[in-house]
């Protein structure tokens, strides 16, 4: 994979977009920011790090082996392939926070932001965001975030842990064409946070519930069996797990 470094960036998903507009035909590359000023999360929220102490980068992989319907996949490939690689650091207790955040002993240890580029009918590209935090201690008014060095009591190099963590997202998207789709959904099913354990959710309307997470759909949806014994799917925007 081809690798890019940059000291300051407005967003490296946003970069990586616009070098696939203007290079269809490039190849998988790794676009990897010292810092981002304009760092994106899931739902609209902003992803904030501190520059020289965390990992921030972007990968552009051209032609994924999913179908528009079928995204999800790549979301899931993706997650579980960042904990895999993390294992290998000592990380304790990863599990994925549906959709895609990386969690380590209940704390928000990486998020995952993935757009894709559609043409034709068929994904073009995918760019494959992710927020890594590394040797970061303070969080401010985040009470859920953590760090690698928080868990784990140790300092990390930058580039050894973006080496293991981009070989291991490689190696798992290079796979998907030889996997069926059930494969590697009972992948993602092992290290799906809080399945089968009451848990606490909340609505749009901010009302708020209690059920237990039962499955994820190959599409992505969150089956949620609900306090009256019935299982309700949810999309993204449609529901809020808050532990």
């Amino acid at each position: 994979m081809h690798l890019i470094k940059v000291n300051a960036i407005k967003s490296t998903n946003s970069f990586a977009r616009e070098m696939f507009k203007e290079k269809p035909a490039v190849t998988a590359t790794c676009i990897v920011a010292k810092e981002q000023l304009e760092g994106r999360g899931q739902r609209g929220t902003s992803w904030m790090a501190n520059p020289g102490q965390n990992l921030t980068f972007s990968i552009l992989w051209p032609k994924p082996d999913v179908t528009p319907g079928h995204q999800f996949l790549l979301s899931a490939v993706v997650a579980t392939a960042i904990v895999e690689s993390l294992q290998k650091f000592s990380v304790p207790r990863l599990k994925v926070k549906w959709p895609n955040d990386i969690m380590a002993a209940n704390q928000k240890l990486c998020g995952i932001l993935i757009e894709n580029v559609i043409s034709d009918g068929k994904l073009a590209a995918s760019v494959i965001g992710v927020g890594l935090n590394v040797n970061q201690t303070d969080f401010g008014g985040l009470p859920t975030a953590g760090s690698m060095k928080l868990l784990t009591g140790h300092n990390f190099d930058l580039d050894e842990v973006l080496e293991g963590v981009l070989k291991s997202i490689e190696d798992g998207l290079s796979a998907m064409k030889h996997l069926q789709d059930e494969d590697i959904m009972k992948v993602y099913r092992r290290q799906l946070f809080r399945l089968g354990v009451p848990s606490t959710f909340q609505l749009p309307d901010l009302t708020m519930f209690t059920g237990i997470i039962e499955d994820v759909s190959e599409s992505g949806k969150l089956l949620v069996k609900t306090e009256n014994e019935t299982i309700k799917e949810f999309e993204l925007k449609e529901i809020k797990l808050c532990f």
